[in-house]
Order: C-alpha cells, then structure tokens, then sequence
C-alpha cells in the first residue's frame, strides 16, 4: 500500500463526513453502468477469493471503498453482491487466523491483525451504510437500455436481513478468539471491537418494524451476543455503560432492548455489573417534570421508566438488589418516574410471591407499604397506577388476606376521587377482588347474610369449648386430675339415678312433700360427694342428664351454698380449637369483605351517571360481577343500569354503552344455560323477565320497556319464551302469586311494542284474563292488560315533522269496548280504581272509531249512581257508613250547615264521596283525551284534504284565491278551535259542560267536601279542564292559584304544579303573567312538591315557553337542596341553562340580588357553594362580558354597610377567571367603592386571591404585571390603614369639633336615606340620585339605601312582582272567599297511597 492504513485515524475521517472521504485510489462509481459495475466486482472477486491476504492491495481495497462510498447510488442486486463477497474473505481470513493462533504462528500475528483491521473496517462501514438505505432504489444508471417490469424489480427496496446475519455471525465468531494475543495493546484492540460494537448499538437507534420477522429478532440476538464479549473480554463496559445512557437519553423506542441487552448478558454471561452500573446512575439522576415547558436539556423520564419497567419484568434479581437506590425517585418531580417505581415494586411482589421465605415475606410487605403510601399521591397518573400494580398482584396464587382487606379500603376511598381514571381503576379493583376472592368454601357466593349466619354459629360453638389445658387454668387442676374426676364423674351420675328411683317410690307410697325426697336425694350426694377430694368438688365437667333435673329440683326447693356456679364447656382437643380459630377467622375476613362491598355498590350506582365512558363501562362490569355472586344490593345496581339506555347514540361513546348494557342484560337473563335443557332455559327466561318487574318504579319500567324493544329490533326473543309468558298470564287451573300475572302481561305488553302481532293473536285471552273476574280481583292486572291492548294501534314511524298518529280503529261494537265499559263501571272502593279507569279510557280513546259515544254513556251512567235516589229503607247514616273508606258525610254537611246557615237536608245529594270522586276523575279524564281526539280528526282531516288536493291539479288563479281568502286546511283548524274553546266546556249540548260549576263547588268548598280523595280528585279534574279552554282557564285561574297557595295536601299541590306546566304549552300568555306562583313552590316543604317545581320549571324555561325572570335566584338555592335529587335537577338546569346564549351572564344580577338580601338570608358557605357552581359555567369568557361583571359587582359595594354582602360580592370577584389587564383595571377605577371594606379580613382574602391569579398566569405581560402589582399596594394599604384606624377607634374618643361635625353630617345623611325611602314608600316622587361621593366611611349606612341601589341594579323586577302579587290577591273571584284556608278535623277516611299520589302526579 503507498501509504499505511492506520485504522484509528480512518475511522476519525469517516465519522467527519462520509461524502468528502478521500480514496487513494477512488474508482467513479456514480454514472456506471451494472455491466462496468459487475466487471468491477468480478476483479474484486478474483482478486481476494485466492488469498484473503490480497485485500492489502491499494487497488482492491480502494475500489471497494468506491463502492462503499457510493452505496446509496448502487444497484442493490450489485450492493448484495459486493457485500457477500467481502464477508466470503472475512470468513476465510478469521479461519486463517484462528488456525494459526491455535499453532501459536506469531510470526503471522502481523500480517493478520492488517487483514482483520481491513476487512474490519469494511464491514463496519458496509454495516453502517445498509441500515440508513431507504427502502426503494435511486439507483442514477445512466442506461437507457433497462425498461419496464425489471428496472421497477431493481428499484425495489431490497432486505439486508441475512447479509447482516451472516456479518454478525462472522463478528461474533471472531471475538470468541482471544485477540489479545494479536492486539496486546488495550487503546489499539479497543478501537478495532468498536469498529463491531458501534454497528450493534446502531441497531436500536431505529425504532423496530411494526411486525418484526424471525431474522430481525435473530439479528437483535446477535447484536447482544456481541456486546456481550466485548464487555466481557475486551473492556467495552464503560463506553457501553456510556451508549446505552445516551440510547436511553434520546430513543424512547431503545428502553425495551435496552433492558433485554442487560437480561441477555446477565443470563447468558454473568456480566452483572453494567446493569449494577446503570441502575446506580439512573438512581442518582434528577427527573424534572415533563409538562412544564420551561425544562429543556432534561432527562427523559419517560423513556428510563419503561426501560425499568421492562427491566423489572426480565430480570427482577438485578432490580431488586438496587432497590435500595431506586426507590429514592419516589420522591422524584417527575410523575413518570413514579409510575415506574410502583410498577416495579408490583412485579417484585409477583416475583417474590413465588418464594417462602421470610425474608422475602418482608420485602412484600414493605413493598405493599410503599404502594398503599403512593395512593396519597397529588398526580392522579400515580394514583391509577398503584391499582394497575395491584390488579396484576390480585392475578397470582397468594392471596395475602390483610393486603386484600388494606385494598378494599383503598378502592372504597378512590371511588370518589376526583379523577376519573383513577375512579375506574378502582371499580376494576373490587371486580378483581370479588372474582379472585379466596371465600369459596361454600361455593363461592358472597351473601351477607348467610356469612354472617356461619360466623355466628362458629362463635357460639366456641364459647361453649375449651381445651383441657384451658379449664385447668381456669379452675386449678392438671389434665390428669380432670380425666380422674370424669371417671369419678360417671360414677355419681349412676348413684343419683339410682337415688331419684328410690325418692319417686317413697313419694309415692307415703304421700311426703316432695321437698323430703330433695333432701334425701341430697344427702345421698353429699355423702357421695365426701368421698371425693375438695378439688373434685369444683370440678367444671357436665353432669349426665338425670343429675342434671335433680340438681334443678334441689335448686328450685332447697337453699344453695353461695358458691358461684362455674360455667360448662365441652373439652375439645388443640387441634379442633386451632381449627375452630383459624374458621373464625376465615369467616370474619368474609364477612368484612361482603360488607365493604355493600358499602361501594351505592357508590358505584351513582358512577353510573358518569360522563366518562371507561368509567361506566368499568360500574356495569362490577355489578354485574357482584349480581353473579349474589351480592345482595347489586340487584339494584342492575336495575339503575336499565336509564342508560337512554344514553345518545350520537357518538360512539353512546353505542359502546348501549351495547354494553344489552350485553349485560342478555348475559343475566336471556342467553340459555349450556347445562340445563331447552325446556329449563325457555322456564328459567321467562322467570327472569317477570322478575325484572318486582318492586320497579315507573321510571325502571319505562327504561326496560324501551331496552326490551331494542333487542326485540336486534335479535328477538324465541317464540318459545313468548308463549311461557302467555301460559303464565293466562293460568287458571290453580292460583299462582299476582305478582307473576302481572309481570308476564308487563312484559308481553312490552314486546308487543315492538312487535305488535304478539297482542293482537291474543286479544281474547286478555279480556278473558285481565278485563274478566281476575282483572276485577286484581285492578292492578287490569290496569296493564288495558296498557298492553294499546298495542294493538301500532307504533308510530318515524317521519318528518310533528304528524298525529291517528293508529288502528276498531267499530264500537268491538268485544274490547264492552269489556272495558265493565270494568270501569264496576264498584270498588280501591285507590287503584283511578289508574285502571285512566288506562281504560286512554284504551277506548286509542282504538275506538267514536270514543266520545262510550265515554259520554259511561260518565251518565256514572252520575246516575252517585246522584240518583237509593232505597227508601235505608237512611242516610247507613248510605255513608257502609263505605269503609270514607267519612259519615252527616257531619260534613252538619259542618256546611253551620257555615251556611242553610235548612238540613233529609237526603245526601250524592250518595258515596268514593262515587263521586270517581265520576270526577272520570270526567276530567275525557276531557282531556277528548281534546287529543279533536287533534288527532284535524290531522285526518287535513291529510285526507291533502291527498284530495293532489289528485286534483288547481289553477294559479286558484292558488291566488287560496292565499286571498285561506284555505279549507285554515277552515278545518279554525273549526276545531271554536270547538274545543267554545263548545266542550260551553255549549249547550255538552255533556262536559255541566260538570265545569260541580268541580268549581267541590273545590272550592273544601270545608264542607272534606274527603281527601274527592278533593285531589276535583283538583287534578278542574286542571284537566282548563287545559281545554282558554276562556275557562282564564276564569278559574285564580281559584287554582289559591288552592296551590293554602291547600295542605302536598299530593294536590303537586298536581297543579304539573298542571300548570301543561297550561303554560296551551295558554302560554296566562301562565307567563303569573309564574311566581310557580316559583313560590321551590320553597315549598315538600320535597315531592319541589322535586316537580323544579322539574316543570325546567321544562318550560329551557324550552323557551316562560321568559327567565329574577325568581330563578329560588332555582340557583335549591342547587343546595337538602334532598340530593332536587340538588341534582337544579344543577342539570343550570348545566342546560348555560348551553342557552349569555343566558347566566344576563340573569346574574338577579340571582346575586336576591341571594344576598333574602330573608332568611342563605348561609353563607351554602351561599359560596351555589355561587362556585354558578360561577363553573364560563360565561364571562369574553373580555367586554368580564369588565362588565367587575363593573357591576364593584358598584354593590358603594351602597351597602352589610359586612356580610361585602364578603359574598368580592367571593363572586375572586370566581371571575381575570384573563386580561382590562379586568384588573376596572378594578382600579372601582377602588373608592370598596377600599374601605378591604379591612374585613374575608373581604381581603378574597382580593389576595384575585392578585394570586393574575401571578400565576403563563406568560404574563409587562402591563399585566405592573398593574397587579399596582393594584396589591392599594389593597395592601387601604387594608393596612382600616386596621389602624380600628385600632385607634378603640382607643378613648376626644368630643372635638372635628368629630362632632363628623356626627352631625352623618345623622343628616342617615336622615336624607330614611326621607327618601318614605317618598318612595308613600308614592311620592323619586329624587334623583347624586353620584356617591368618593371617602372612606366610618359608620355604617343604613339598610333602605342599600336596597333602593339594588333595585337600580336589578332593574327593579322585584318590586314589579310584588306588586303583581298585590293585585293578583285582590282580584281573586268570589269562588275563592268559599275555599277554607284550616280544616277543623283531618279527614281518615282514605289512606294515601304514596306510589299511586305519584302516578297520579305525573299523570299530565
């Protein structure tokens, strides 16, 4: 070679930059055609396959560079080529040297380690080239003689795979030898390893191919075989110690081989030390948070927590043994650290679980501590990874039982965390616990009462126990002596009966008391005792049963020595009492277990309302889990998760969770059993969908009606299952539990919903069974067959607009219609007449072609009982009191009479109050449906002239005259109009409207109608009716309103207001004007009462029906509502209410106003809560709105003294976000206002607070900043000098002129406020107000000025409702003079049913 080829310096030149590499003799390579190129390789190839030892020519190893140095450029089947032939002489160059060391040929040594290096050298440049090759070909041949299919093969990507496989084979091979004895020298043999070493490393600088092939992961092998001996046998450990911290410093895909490098050599090599190394500097390293952009040049926490996660999960020895150092970055500011840490620690728990030993007992427990400490972590990432770990410990054998309760607690705590990741990994813990449970002695199931029923028993078992060395302790004697007392023991039992024979003889014989033989009885046994020793008198073991009865009878007949009695146990062996604890404790462990279970299912059912999905997801698997195991309140957890159906399909998140609720229903109820026979899982099916109706509220009901018609749409029940339903229903041959009937008809008339053939094959079974003497017996039955015959109208589809559905109509003289006439007509006096009867005629409204015919001879046949004359026989007294559910009504009207002052009279007008109130509901009833008849005739009617019009082809003219003068549609609306406002309630020939003036009397007479049934009765019908007529509705109006005003029934109070809000869609203008009454309800005391206020409230409001007025302040205090539910509804409008356009942003005034000067006033960290809530909802985001509420809020406090409004007005200003400088300047501007109220400490607090927010903005501008810091100084100051002014004010006051005038000032002022208020009170005119003057006030202003400047913020709304309410008062109608406001005596007649007061209430 003309010159010498020095590796080190090479290598220095090639790491410069490749491309501007010098080559002696360099060959143009670029611009060559493949034939020029394959002659080249061809010299090559003859050259170096004769001898190994050519590769020293300058010519050949210069040529070869050229093409290394133009790899890029190269034909790929000509790169490949190239390659294979430089490793063919690599190889034969290492078998050449190897032979010759084993010879010990050191002449040779030279001339091989020159050899080595070239080839060396080419290898690793090869090496370093083909891993940064792009995938297709830019091969720049200049021939154009290459077209088509196989210059496309050429460009292809080609696979270095095996050619890389085959080089680290040959590496590999070669430093297996002993090249020290070639290389003596360190710095020289180390720089020829690395040529190897830095290759090998540069394989995971590259994040692995998504599918990594079986040659990809036998590279990887390679490369850590490599490694390995040259850390091994050539020194390499502290510049790979060095490589791998840089790989781990700026790859986050290098951690996972990384950890499996430091595996390989720790198992296949024994090299510990670097992994030792490693650990040692990970451990010393600061980890700095990730998410604070400010960190720049950190370490990567992210990348070193997996590789020691991964490290952990290969090689948990090496981990384990540097713990000691590692578990410091539990304190380290990195989260991710953390996480990796508890990760660990959870592995080496599975990892140590395996071994026995109690050294490695206590490692796991102190492991457990670490991890039960970490779930107090601030980051909740952590906190969810603390119960990832456990999930997996929970997975192994060892079931460590006071670990299991420890975490019990844990997840019961975090099952109200403020994250929701970690809410659902704590619900994924108690599903684990419960399906890796060790309690499966007993089959495995966790019912409470049966645990505890086992414990008990254990327990009484063992207080009856003892071992012999226990009852030796306790009385004194040896184990020895108690065996020799039993002998003795049995003896005496046999003497005493001997005894008791001979005592029932003589008594027999001689006729003594039996007080004698007791005593000889006793004697006998003391001379028997005698012969015994002292200790043996004392002796605890249980007598035979014949002493036993004698000791009894001496006890009951002769004095006793005072001795205590010793208590008797049964002796049990040591074995049987450890076996006995050890059940105690086993159970007691159950037990704690199934009751913390009880505690979280509550819990859990409330997530269920989440709105994270993997959280809900996460509650239906634990209860459904916990149904499986028969946890007891789980069931009410599965019917909870029946609202989810409800669930907006919209976004993916909706159907996963649908789809998950009807898995979970098909897995409980529906999919068969593999181990029982068809006819068992058809049996068992319907079993459990008759269940799914026990003890179910309307609401779960109407949630599994709809569930069950989606998977009626998706994959129908069997046929087989419907017709057990129908067996079921209609079985008569014996009685079977109403409860059954009822849920089979329930459920039948749920699917038929959905499929409506399922009711109409059965129509005569259902009047046979539900509507004959069954449904009689059972109103209850009747009332769901009726609902299960509205099925037979269809469903409506859906369609584009608010079309009627008109449905199926069937002739009146249809079997259902008689049938439904009876049953109606039938006398009963059962509160449950009401919801069958509504049903009832809901059913003939449905179905029949003329419902108003039936229901006008149902209502006269009805008034006819209750009205017409009874049999002269029977006297008044006895027509009442034969009604076990109602009062005598002699003394009701005894009671009118005296009011009255009218003559007695000899007969009752009406015969049953029940009677009455039953003709009442009925009427109020057709009303109502009557007027959705009338809707539904105007749809036909206008559909029918629709189709007519198409049909006929009009002329423009005709269209003109239509616009002119209207058309039959208008007609048609017109004429419904008239009849429902003038002819149902007013026209002379309306059945309807004779009834209008009975149900006015009842109401408004309640002191003489005092039964509680007709008077709800009267009430929900006088409702009914003014929501046909404006004009009826209008004249009663107030008479309703005073009814919801004074009436003491809640039910009835809850009635009207669902009322009110179905006249407020109908006569939307009346309502408005007096919707304070309907306000007035939120403060009602009933919570039944509330709950609809606010419901009804919501409704209209958020539909736009009722403007929002300033009583919505009684809307923002129920948001703290006692009653969870009622809370739960006001912030769900508020929620709703925020999506409205600036709808809290305008209405804010009003709410502050009335929530600070309420009487009584809210408390006031109940007035911080609503406020904070309120306040959540953005609705000052943009700048303008912000300044604007500053401004506002800032204004209150110049007008008022009341310390406690100062604290509640600058809490609401410390809520506002202050995003920009403008918001703090009108602050500024604002100060004269509140500067001195700044020294109330709250008050200051609460502006600290403000200044705090705008410091801790990212960001911050130079303006910002200065007028915040401005801004701090004057509160600072003017908080500073109220203190010392109080102070001084403690101080003994001189009487000087200056303060005398001070006095005088304020009394002329205080007098102004109270002549202004007195003006303003009497009528008078209104002064105008001065601009408020700019000093600092020492005495409080009085409370008048406050509120006359709330009511320029308010707009005055207040004072215009109350004077509302002034005249609505007064303008009541001379009906209302007649309504009592006290009853004198409580009506019992008819007890109230709670679930049908709610049935009733929600009826509207």
């Amino acid at each position: 070679m003309s010159s010498p080829f020095v590796l080190h310096d090479e290598l220095q030149r090639l790491q410069e930059d490749q491309s501007t590499y010098s080559i002696p003799n360099e060959v143009t390579i670029q611009g060559r055609t493949d034939p020029e190129l394959t002659r080249y390789l061809n010299d090559i190839t003859d050259s170096i396959e004769v001898s190994s030892d050519n590769i020293t020519d300058p010519l050949v190893f210069d040529k070869i560079r050229s093409f290394i140095k133009n790899f890029q450029h190269v034909n790929p089947r000509i790169a490949a080529k190239l390659l294979d032939i430089i490793l063919s002489a690599f190889k034969a160059e290492i078998k050449s040297t190897s032979e010759d060391m084993e010879n010990n040929e050191k002449e040779t040594f030279a001339s091989h380690r020159q050899n080595l290096e070239l080839y060396g050298f080419l290898v690793h440049w090869i090496l370093m080239v083909a891993g940064n090759r792009p995938s297709s070909s830019t091969s720049t041949t200049s021939s154009k003689s290459r077209k088509g299919k196989s210059r496309m093969d050429d460009d292809k990507g080609h696979d270095w795979s095996s050619q890389k496989l085959k080089a680290f084979d040959l590496v590999a091979l070669l430093l297996e030898y002993k090249l020290s004895k070639i290389w003596p020298l360190t710095p020289e043999r180390g720089t020829f390893i690395s040529l190897f070493t830095k290759p090998a490393f540069q394989l995971f600088e590259h994040p692995p191919a998504p599918k990594t092939n079986v040659t990809a992961a036998a590279i990887k092998m390679r490369a850590f075989k490599i490694l390995a001996l040259s850390i091994k046998y050539y020194d390499q450990m502290f510049p790979a110690q060095t490589t791998i911290m840089q790989n781990l410093q700026y790859w986050e895909h290098s951690a996972e081989p990384m950890a499996e490098l430091l595996t390989f050599m720790n198992e296949k090599y024994a090299v510990t030390q670097l992994a030792d190394e490693i650990l040692r500097e990970v451990s010393k390293k600061e980890f700095k948070d990730m998410s604070n952009k400010e960190v720049k040049d950190s370490s990567n926490p992210k990348t070193f927590s997996a590789f020691l996660i991964k490290l952990s999960e290969l090689s948990p020895k090496c981990i384990l043994k540097n713990l000691g150092l590692l578990i410091d970055q539990l304190g380290s500011e990195s989260y991710t650290m953390r996480m990796a840490i508890v990760d660990i620690l959870g592995n080496l728990i599975v990892e140590l679980s395996t071994h026995t030993s109690e050294n490695s007992s206590s490692q796991i427990n102190e492991f457990f501590d670490y991890l039960e400490v970490r779930m107090l972590d601030p980051i909740s990432f952590v906190r969810s990874r603390v119960l990832q770990s456990y999930l997996k410990i929970l997975d192994i054998k060892s079931k460590f039982p006071k670990r299991r309760h420890a975490l019990g607690v844990l997840a019961l705590r975090h099952l109200e965390d403020k994250s929701s990741v970690v809410r659902k990994y704590a619900i994924r813990a108690l599903t684990k616990l419960i399906s890796t449970h060790p309690y499966s002695m007993y089959g495995g199931e966790l019912d409470l009462e049966e645990w505890q029923r086992k414990l008990d028993k254990i327990k009484e078992e063992m207080s009856s126990v003892r071992t012999a060395d226990e009852v030796a302790a306790m009385t004194g004697m040896a184990a020895a002596s108690i065996r020799e007392q039993q002998q003795q023991q049995h003896q005496t039992s046999q003497q005493s009966t001997h005894n008791e024979e001979q005592a029932e003889q003589q008594e027999s014989d001689r006729e003594q008391p039996k007080s004698n033989n007791d005593n000889d009885v006793e004697m006998t046994d003391a001379s028997q005792d005698n012969t015994t020793s002292e200790n043996q008198q004392q002796s605890t073991e249980p007598t035979s049963p014949s002493k036993a009865a004698n000791d009894e009878s001496n006890r009951e007949t002769t004095p006793q020595p005072t001795a205590e009695p010793v208590p008797q146990y049964t002796i049990i062996s040591p074995e049987k009492m450890q076996q006995l604890t050890l059940m105690r404790t086993f159970h007691m462990d159950a037990v704690k277990f199934v009751q913390q279970l009880h505690v979280a299912i509550p819990i859990i059912c409330q997530l269920l309302s989440s709105k994270s999905k993997p959280e809900v997801l996460e509650a239906m698997d634990f209860l459904v889990t916990a149904h499986n195991y028969k946890v007891k309140p789980a069931a009410d957890g599965i019917k909870k998760m029946l609202h989810l159906i409800w669930t907006k399909d919209t976004s993916d998140e909706g159907k996963g969770i649908k789809m998950k609720l009807l898995d979970c229903y098909r897995t409980l109820y529906f999919e068969p059993d593999g181990r029982l026979s068809r006819r068992e899982n058809i049996n068992t099916t319907a079993r459990n969908l008759i269940h799914l109706t026990f003890n179910t509220t309307l609401a779960e009901l109407t949630s599994l009606e709809q569930l069950l018609c989606t998977v009626m749409a998706e994959d129908p029940l069997p046929e087989a299952v419907i017709d057990k339903l129908w067996s079921v229903y209609g079985f008569t041959r014996a009685n079977i539990p109403k409860a059954q009937r009822r849920g089979a008809i329930i459920i039948l008339g749920m699917l038929a919903k959905a499929k409506t053939e399922i009711v109409s094959e059965k129509v005569e079974l259902l009047l046979r069974i539900g509507l004959g003497p069954l449904g009689k017996g059972d109103l209850s039955l009747a009332r769901y067959t009726c609902i299960a015959l509205q099925r037979l109208a269809g469903t409506k589809q859906p369609e584009k607009g608010r079309s009627v559905y008109e449905g199926m109509r069937l002739p009146m003289q249809h079997a259902i219609f008689p049938r439904l006439k009876d049953i109606i007509e039938s006398p009963t006096d059962s509160i449950e007449w009401f919801s069958v009867t509504e049903q009832a005629i809901n059913t003939i409204y449905l179905l029949g072609e003329h419902p108003d015919v039936l229901c006008a001879e149902i209502i006269r046949n009805k008034t006819t009982k209750v009205f017409g004359e009874r049999e002269r026989s029977r006297t008044p007294a006895s027509g009442t009191n034969d009604e076990p559910n109602s009062e005598p009504m002699e003394i009701d009207y005894d009671l009118s009479a005296s009011q009255q002052a009218l003559p007695y009279p000899q007969n009752p007008v009406f015969q049953s109050s029940t009677e009455l109130s039953q003709l009442v509901f009925l009427v109020g009833h057709v009303a109502l449906k009557q007027i959705v008849h009338l809707e539904i005739l105007e749809a036909a009617w206008k559909k029918k002239k629709g189709k007519k019009d198409e049909n006929e082809s009009g002329t423009g003219g005709d269209d003109e005259l239509d616009q002119v003068g209207g058309t039959a549609e208008d007609d048609i609306g017109d004429t419904i109009t008239h009849i429902r406002e003038r002819e149902v309630l007013f026209g002379p020939n309306s059945l309807l409207a004779r009834y209008g003036p009975l149900l006015t009397e009842i109401c408004a007479r309640n002191k003489i109608y005092t039964d509680r049934t007709l008077q709800m009765m009267a009430t929900l019908a006088l409702a009914k009716f003014m929501c046909v007529s404006s004009d009826y509705c209008e004249k009663h109006l107030q008479l309703l309103f005073t009814i919801l005003e004074r009436s003491k029934d809640a039910t009835i109070r809850s009635n009207i207001v669902i009322a009110l809000g179905d006249m407020a869609v109908c006569f939307n203008t009346l309502i408005d004007e007096n919707i304070s009454f309907l306000y007035n309800r939120l403060s009602d005391e009933s919570t039944l009462v509330k709950k609809n206020a606010v419901m009804v409230l919501t409704h209209l409001i958020l539909n736009g029906m009722v403007k929002v007025k300033g009583q919505i302040s009684e809307m923002a205090r129920c948001v703290e509502d006692p009653d969870q539910r009622i809370a739960d509804l006001a912030k769900l409008f508020f929620t709703e209410l925020a999506t409205k356009d600036n709808a809290i942003y305008n209405n804010l005034p009003d709410i502050l106003s009335n929530l600070t000067n309420c009487e009584p006033k809210v408390e006031e960290e109940k007035f911080r809560r609503i406020m904070r809530f309120i306040f959540s909802f953005d609705f000052a985001e943009k700048e303008k709105q912000a300044e604007n509420v500053v401004d506002k809020l800032c204004q209150r406090f110049v007008n008022t003294d009341d310390q406690r409004i100062w604290r509640d007005i600058a809490f609401c200003l410390s809520l506002l976000p202050f995003k920009s400088e403008k918001s703090y300047r009108k602050l500024m501007e604002n100060m004269a206002g509140y500067q001195d109220k700044l020294h109330e400490e709250s008050v200051h607090r609460s502006f600290m607070e403000i200044i705090a927010k705008g410091r801790a903005q990212k960001m911050t501008k130079p303006e910002l900043k200065s007028i915040i810091d401005e801004l701090e100084q004057r509160v600072q100051k003017h908080s500073g000098q109220q203190k010392s002014d109080e102070d001084d004010n403690d101080e003994p006051v001189n009487n000087t002129p200056t303060t005398k005038k001070k006095r005088v000032l304020r009394s002329k002022r205080a007098t102004s406020s109270n002549t202004k208020e007195t003006a303003g009170k009497s009528g008078g005119p209104a002064s105008k107000k001065k601009p408020a003057r700019k000093r600092k006030r020492t005495i409080e202003e009085s409370d008048e000025e406050s509120d006359m400047e709330l009511d320029d913020f308010d707009g005055g709304d207040d004072d215009d409702d109350g004077e509302e309410d002034d005249d609505d008062d007064d303008d009541m109608v001379d009906e209302e003079d007649d309504y009592e406001e006290e009853q004198e005596k409580e009506p019992q007649d008819v007890p109230k049913d709670k679930d049908d007061d709610d049935e009733m209430s929600s009826g509207q």
